[in-house]
C-alpha cells in the first residue's frame, strides 16, 4: 500500500540537506543536575564542535536525528533533562529548529520497573519462545490488539511523552492522534523530491535478557515502505539486523528500498557502504566510560540530488567524527578522505509541473490569495503547537483544550499527552489551529 496520505511535511528551502545524526546520550538520573556529572565536559565538548562543524560546512541543520536511548532509565527527569539540554544547547549550535528533532527508542528507554509486571515477563517469554517462522505472525498479533499493544508499549510511556513534543511517538494505531506503531516525517530535497524518515522500534520485546538475535521488530517495517515516485526513503533502528530475532524479511526489505539506513546501541562508528545504500552506525554520544575503546561520536550528513530526471542520483557527504581527548577529530574514509562522499542511483522522476494560471482578467479572488491566507501558511504548525501544549501541566493542558471545545467522547481513554495531541490535530482538522496556538500564548504570558 502506499503511505504517501496525512505524512507530516516540512517545507524547506531548496538546497543541500543537513543531518545531524546521534545516538545514544544515555541521560542518567545518577549524573544530570549533579555537580559530580561525568558527562557535563563531553556534551560541553560536542556542543563546541558542531558549532565549528556547522561553520565549516557553511549551513545550519534541518533536522536532527536521534537513533535511541535518549535516556539511560526511561525515567521522566531524565527525558525532561534530555529536552532541556536538546532545546537550550544542541538546537542553537546546530542552528536547527526544535520541532525538527526525529527520534527513536533504544533499549535504555525501556522503564524497566515497569516492564517487570508478571504479565509482561511472560509476554516476552512466550514471544522469544516462538519458532522464527512464526515470529512475525506472534507480534503481529500483539501490535494489532489494542489491550496486548498497549502491554508491550507501556514499559516506554515516559519516552513516548518525550517524543511526542516531535510527533514521533509509537503505540497502538490511533486515527484521532496520529500515533503509528513507528515514526514518520517528510522533508523536501533540493530538486523537489521528498526524503521521507521512517523509525522503527526494535524494543517492543526488551528486559534484563537483551542479546544478539533476542529483540523484535514490528513486522510491518518489513512492508509498509513502498516505491513512490520521487521519494527516497532513510531508515532508523536502534539495534542492528543481528540483534532481531525477526529480522530476515525487515533487513531484505529496507536493503531493496532504502538508501540510507541509520543505527544505535553498538558504540562504535562504522560505515557501509554498497551500490544500493549507506549504513551508518552512530556510535554514542554517552558511551559507558568502562566500555573497551569508549570513544563518542556523531555524525553529520548531507544529502543532495544531481543528475537529470532520467538519471537521477543522490549525493552524501558524510563527516564522521569522534571525540580524542577533549577534542573531535575526523574519521576519514579509507582512502583517507573527509568527508566520505558516497552516492547512489535513484529512480527517474520529474517534478510535477505548476498548472498555468488564468488570465488577469479571470482572476477571481479567494481566501487563499489574500494575504491573510498567505499569512496562514506560514502560522503555526501541528508540530509547534503539540510542542508549547506539553510544555504546559496536564491540568493546564485540559482546561484550554475544554475551553476550545477540543475534546470528544472517549478522550479519557488516552494518555495524557495523546490527549493533548489528539486536541491539536482536532484544532487543524477544523481550522482552528491559529485559535489554539493563540489560546497557548495567552495562558502562558498570564501565568508568566
Amino acid at each position: 500500500m502506499s503511505s504517501g496520505s496525512s505524512v507530516p511535511h516540512h517545507k524547506k528551502a531548496v538546497s543541500d540537506m543537513l543531518l545531524l545524526h546521534l545516538s545514544d546520550i544515555h541521560f542518567s538520573n545518577r549524573d544530570i543536575n549533579k555537580p559530580y556529572d561525568q558527562n557535563l565536559g563531553l556534551r560541553d565538548d560536542t556542543v563546541d564542535d558542531i558549532k565549528k562543524m556547522r561553520a565549516n560546512i557553511g549551513k545550519d541543520v534541518d533536522a536532527i536525528l536521534i537513533s535511541g536511548d535518549i535516556a539511560y532509565h526511561g525515567q521522566k527527569f531524565e527525558y525532561e533533562y534530555a529536552a532541556d539540554w536538546l532545546r537550550d544547547a544542541l538546537c542553537p549550535a546546530a542552528g536547527c529548529r526544535f520541532e525538527d528533532i526525529f527520534v527513536i527508542p533504544g533499549n535504555h528507554d525501556v522503564d524497566r520497573k515497569a516492564a517487570a509486571e508478571p504479565i509482561h515477563e511472560l509476554a516476552r517469554k512466550a514471544l522469544r519462545d516462538t519458532p522464527v517462522s512464526m515470529s512475525n505472525g506472534a507480534i503481529k498479533r500483539f501490535v494489532d490488539s489494542e489491550a496486548s499493544s498497549e502491554m508491550l508499549f507501556k514499559p516506554i510511556t515516559n519516552y513516548n511523552r518525550f517524543a511526542a513534543k516531535f510527533l514521533c511517538e509509537v503505540g497502538f494505531y490511533q486515527e484521532d492522534t496520529g500515533q503509528k506503531p513507528y515514526a514518520l516525517r517528510d522533508f523536501t530535497l533540493n530538486d523537489g523530491s521528498t526524503l521521507r524518515m521512517w523509525g522503527f522500534n526494535s524494543v517492543l520485546v526488551c528486559d534484563a535478557d537483551d542479546d544478539v538475535n533476542r529483540m523484535f521488530v514490528d513486522p510491518s517495517a518489513a512492508e509498509i515502505i513502498t516505491r513512490d515516485d520521487g521519494v527516497t526513503h532513510l531508515v532508523m533502528c536502534h539495534h542492528p539486523f543481528n540483534w532481531l530475532r525477526n529480522s530476515a524479511e525487515f533487513q531484505n526489505r529496507i536493503e531493496a528500498v532504502s538508501k540510507i539506513h541509520l543505527f544505535g546501541h553498538e558504540h562504535n562508528l562504522r560505515v557501509e557502504d554498497s551500490r544500493r545504500f549507506t549504513r551508518i552506525k552512530a556510535g554514542a554520544l554517552h558511551p559507558d566510560r568502562d566500555e573497551p575503546g569508549w570513544q563518542p561520536g556523531y555524525n553529520l550528513i548531507d544529502l543532495s540530488v544531481s543528475g537529470s530526471p532520467a538519471k537521477r542520483v543522490l549525493d552524501i557527504k558524510l563527516w564522521v567524527r569522534h571525540l580524542l581527548g577533549t577534542r573531535y577529530i575526523a574519521v576519514p574514509d579509507l582512502e583517507g578522505r573527509d568527508p566520505w562522499i558516497l552516492d547512489h542511483e535513484l529512480r527517474p522522476w520529474s517534478p510535477p509541473q505548476p498548472p498555468v494560471p488564468p488570465a488577469a482578467d479571470s482572476i477571481i479572488a479567494s481566501p487563499g490569495a489574500t494575504k491573510e491566507g498567505a499569512m496562514a501558511q506560514s502560522g503555526p504548525t501541528v508540530r509547534s503547537v503539540a510542542i508549547k501544549i506539553l510544555a504546559l501541566r496536564e491540568f493546564d493542558q485540559k482546561k484550554i483544550i475544554t475551553e476550545l471545545d477540543l475534546h470528544e467522547d472517549g478522550d479519557q481513554r488516552l494518555a495524557d499527552y495523546a490527549f493533548a495531541i489528539a486536541a491539536v490535530r482536532r484544532a487543524e482538522a477544523r481550522g482552528e489551529l491559529a485559535q489554539l496556538n493563540e489560546a497557548i500564548d495567552r495562558y502562558t504570558g498570564a501565568r508568566n
